[in-house]
């Protein structure tokens, strides 16, 4: 293997981390912060990001303990063989979940606004097979396609905030009205859109500089929580908390307001965008998966790893049955993100430490 084909710098990392975020939630995470926040959703939205950067300090605290190994390799390290590799395991599951979930959103989506006489499982496999060519690359090749798609979604925030000046402010009064119950259901209600970052636990060892890890991983939280707060802004400051709560695609239905000089359809322009933007989130954690099984067997074949674990996403992106089940399984998922995120890579720290293996430190 050439291990500097799994280089990265702390500039991709950031684009890598932002890429696994931002997908299909930026069209839902409106209604689905405001159903519970109301007019604070935008603090639900400031709230949730808390998760984001306690998550780059638990996961930098694991990984500067074993700085050139990825999660699979120093769990059976930390935990023994095969505990580790049952954990690592997991960990496999809840990415390909993901990228499962994440795919079958992207396809409802398009059957919505651009495709609505296509087979589910035709735009399925079309998301999947663009993917799963980038899920089999390494890790220079994820980090430039995702700092292009980066750069490509700048056309849409300019949708955005061209908007901006519509914002009627009296929506989002009086601040604080939704209580700190209200608002904090509401930042959990919008944990499967900041989910993502948990990438990092594979990715940490091909990132070249260490020590530059945790400014780019809360540089990206910081953007993230910038393009979320302000999507929840012009949608929630345009239609009142009342009729945002009703629109699932809020930022859709903006959009078909939006009057420019040469563009007539707006939503059509923008969703040409977002697509390419949209399967980021799919590729990045099927890389993760990908990468993981190839530790996991102690093989280096990504090409017939990645056609192997192609068929679990395809068939799991299927099946479920509306878009409300498939929201309540993006809920469920969000709980074993949270913990790979925050609370395992603590523990084995900790146990890392008690047991005296790893310390490392990072250059």
């Amino acid at each position: 293997m050439n291990e500097q084909a799994y280089k990265i710098t702390s500039k991709q990392l950031i684009f890598i981390l932002i890429g696994a975020t931002i997908g299909v939630g930026i069209l839902t995470v409106t209604s689905t912060a405001v159903r519970e926040s109301q007019q604070d959703a935008w603090i639900s939205i400031l709230m949730g990001a808390l998760p984001l950067v306690v998550g780059i300090y638990s996961m930098h605290l694991i990984g500067s303990r074993f700085p050139d190994l990825t999660f699979a390799e120093y769990c059976e390290i930390i935990l023994g063989k095969w505990p580790g590799k049952l954990l690592a395991l997991v960990f496999v599951v809840y990415s390909l979940a993901f990228a499962a979930i994440v795919t079958r959103l992207f396809v409802n989506i398009l059957k919505i606004y651009l495709f609505p006489e296509t087979p589910i499982w035709a735009l399925s496999a079309l998301i999947l097979f663009t993917s799963a060519y980038l899920a089999s690359k390494d890790a220079r090749v994820i980090g430039r396609v995702n700092e292009l798609m980066f750069f490509e979604s700048l056309v849409l925030l300019a949708f955005i905030l061209g908007a901006v000046p519509k914002v009627e402010l009296s929506f989002f009064q009086p601040i604080g009205d939704a209580g700190m119950a209200n608002i904090l259901k509401g930042a959990y209600q919008t944990l499967f859109a900041i989910l993502g970052i948990e990438i990092l636990l594979v990715i940490y060892p091909m990132v070249q500089r260490k020590n530059e890890i945790v400014k780019a991983g809360l540089t990206a939280v910081a953007i993230i929580s910038g393009i979320y707060l302000l999507v929840v802004f012009v949608v929630l400051g345009l239609f009142g908390p009342n009729a945002a709560e009703k629109l699932r695609f809020g930022l859709m239905v903006l959009l078909k307001t939006y009057n420019a000089p040469v563009i007539e359809r707006a939503e059509f322009f923008f969703i040409i965008f977002w697509v390419f933007v949209a399967f980021r989130p799919v590729a990045n954690m099927f890389f993760a998966g990908r990468y993981t099984v190839e530790k996991i067997l102690n093989i280096n074949s990504p090409g017939w790893v990645t056609l192997a674990l192609f068929p679990i996403i395809f068939l799991s992106s299927l099946f479920p049955g509306n878009f409300d089940k498939i929201l309540g399984l993006s809920t469920t998922i969000g709980y074993l993100g949270l913990l790979f995120m925050i609370v395992i890579p603590v523990i084995l720290w900790f146990t890392a430490i008690l047991r005296g293996v790893g310390g490392k430190k990072v250059a």
